[in-house]
């Protein structure tokens, strides 16, 4: 039987979270609050033995993973799964949101419509593409898991967790960018899922223990 517990870690805050830039493919350095965060939440789970510690290969997502596997009281063996990078922005990378907000309609559809959006107007990656990726990601970490029972860190970004949480969650990916309905990711935050698999079953299945928690931020 197969029960694992997937830490699952929006990576710290960067400067173009800062600035209000579409960030996906393209990188920014972490801001001293994202490591400050990335430190905290180390703290936070430094007694969780974690028997892996996944991220993207995208460096906001490496230095957050990285800072905190330092807090942890055990040596954690740490690679990269390009499944788990940021949706892919496309024509949009870099720029500044109130100005796509304002001067490119499909932007808008993006933000409120998942369903109807259209990604060639990016040139960038869609939702279901992302969602099925991220899906993908989380079965090979799962597959190559180095024992049945445990826990991993899994180190990935705010746009490609919240869709996959709100479908693990059960919810419809069509409404995940409501805020009403599922919440948009914070930096450091933590979410755990639970992966269980019987012996007979060819498939396990995936429980959203919690998702979003920040506490650990404000703790003093």
């Amino acid at each position: 039987m197969k029960d694992l517990n997937l830490y699952l870690i929006r990576h710290g805050q960067t400067q173009w979270n800062v600035k209000d830039q579409m960030q996906g493919s393209k990188d920014s350095p972490l801001t001293e609050q994202g490591i400050s965060g990335a430190k905290l939440t180390g703290q936070h789970l430094k007694d969780v033995p974690f028997m892996q510690a996944y991220s993207s290969p995208q460096k906001r997502a490496m230095d957050t993973r990285n800072y905190i596997v330092n807090e942890n009281n055990m040596a954690i063996p740490t690679s990269e799964l390009a499944d788990l990078r940021e949706m892919d922005f496309g024509l949009w990378e870099g720029k500044h949101v109130p100005t796509l907000k304002q001067d490119v309609p499909e932007f808008n559809v993006y933000l409120t419509d998942p369903a109807n959006f259209d990604s060639s107007v990016s040139q960038g990656e869609s939702y279901p593409d992302i969602l099925a990726r991220m899906k993908q990601g989380l079965n090979t970490i799962v597959q190559n898991a180095p024992q049945d029972s445990g826990n991993i860190l899994v180190v990935s970004h705010g746009t490609v967790l919240r869709i996959l949480l709100c479908v693990l969650n059960g919810g419809d990916w069509r409404l995940h960018r409501d805020e009403d309905y599922f919440p948009r990711m914070l930096n450091t935050s933590i979410s755990v899922v639970n992966y269980k698999q019987d012996d007979d079953q060819s498939v396990g299945k995936f429980t959203v223990k919690f998702y979003n928690n920040v506490d650990h931020l404000t703790q003093e």
